[in-house]
């Protein structure tokens, strides 16, 4: 029986969409695809995520090493303006909501930078209905390395039979299935609750 559901934060609960977000500077197609690839596809930002730089740091890096694309890194940089594209999926957070309301544990699993971390958590109040998570700058490491889910599991005493971990990457997914979780792949046209209901999920 599932007792524990645990989060992905980005694309299922809060976008993260690089490549619609630098369309309000450029109709350059190519252009968006190779920023994306470059910057928040690149090791660097993997590097962000496990706390190991900055985003001051890693945006004084990307220049250096991409000066052609300066003015894009700018725009994209300034005042963390990137942080604007990480929005709440509301229809996901009303599930997050109904499943607090029905008992669920609630935990977060997710590689986010430690800014946006901040950012998100100072203006989104629904992330405070979480029993708790790890983050990966927090701990050095990264999904789909197996040490992070390990880490959530024994800090928090889950037992991964009980819990149902939800992602929107099947190569992220496939760790906790070997430790024993159930999963769902989220994707924007999935249906959650639906997902969920086949866990025998009150919701």
């Amino acid at each position: 029986m599932i007792k524990t559901i645990i989060f992905d934060l980005g694309n299922v609960l809060i976008n993260f969409k690089p490549a619609e977000f630098l369309m309000q500077f450029t109709d350059n197609i190519f252009e968006i695809n190779d920023f994306v690839k470059k910057v928040p596809k690149s090791k660097i930002w993997f590097d962000l995520d496990r706390g190991k730089l900055t985003v001051k740091e890693a945006y004084e890096i990307f220049l250096k090493r991409y000066p052609e694309k300066g003015e894009l890194l700018n725009l994209f940089f300034k005042e963390n303006k990137w942080m604007e594209m990480l929005t709440p999926i509301q229809k996901n957070v009303d599930i997050l909501r109904d499943l607090k309301i029905n008992g669920y544990g609630l935990y977060i699993l997710s590689s986010f930078i430690e800014e946006a971390f901040s950012y998100v958590q100072s203006i989104y109040e629904f992330l405070s209905l979480f029993d708790g998570g790890v983050i990966s700058y927090q701990v050095g490491t990264i999904k789909p390395e197996k040490t992070i889910y390990r880490i959530l599991l024994q800090q928090y005493n889950l037992n991964p039979e009980e819990s149902l971990f939800i992602d929107d990457h099947k190569v992220i997914l496939k760790p906790a299935r070997q430790l024993g979780m159930k999963v769902i792949h989220y994707q924007p046209d999935t249906d959650l609750r639906e997902e969920l209901r086949k866990f025998s999920v009150k919701i």
